[in-house]
């Protein structure tokens, strides 16, 4: 039987000078999944990540990208009123953090709310010395 474990443990031979990436992996993997998103691919050099955010406000939203590390907080836990019982209740509203690595050359481009999703558009601005280069054999 193939496990999780020996699978990752041959990842050395396919991803060279991805040292970090059992550590990456498992450390996403296990984030308990709150809140949930969507990641897209926009064109040629572009991604949207979409996080289900219903019912926050954008004030209570911090969004930073630092070192290859996008960050997503929610800052102040929703208050329910007191007065309202709920017979079943399967949105949270509770404080996160939700990290995203990307790559070196990722920028954040735009943020935005749309329909309970926080939107974020961005962009891969790979240098001209980054860009793979074809050769011809003679």
């Amino acid at each position: 039987m193939v496990t999780h474990r020996s699978l990752l443990a041959d990842l050395p031979k396919f991803f060279v000078g991805f040292d970090r990436f059992e550590h990456d992996f498992l450390a996403s993997a296990v984030d308990g999944g709150y809140p949930r998103y969507n990641i897209l691919q926009t064109g040629d050099a572009g991604y949207r990540v979409e996080i289900a955010l219903p019912g926050w406000d954008k004030k209570d939203i911090e969004i930073s990208l630092f070192k290859s590390v996008l960050s997503v907080k929610g800052t102040r836990k929703q208050v329910e009123d007191p007065n309202e019982t709920y017979a079943y209740k399967g949105l949270s509203g509770k404080q996160f953090t939700r990290n995203f690595r990307v790559g070196d050359h990722i920028k954040l481009k735009k943020a935005y709310l749309e329909r309970g999703l926080l939107c974020l558009d961005l962009i891969e601005n790979l240098p001209e010395s980054e860009k793979p280069v074809t050769i011809t054999i003679d």
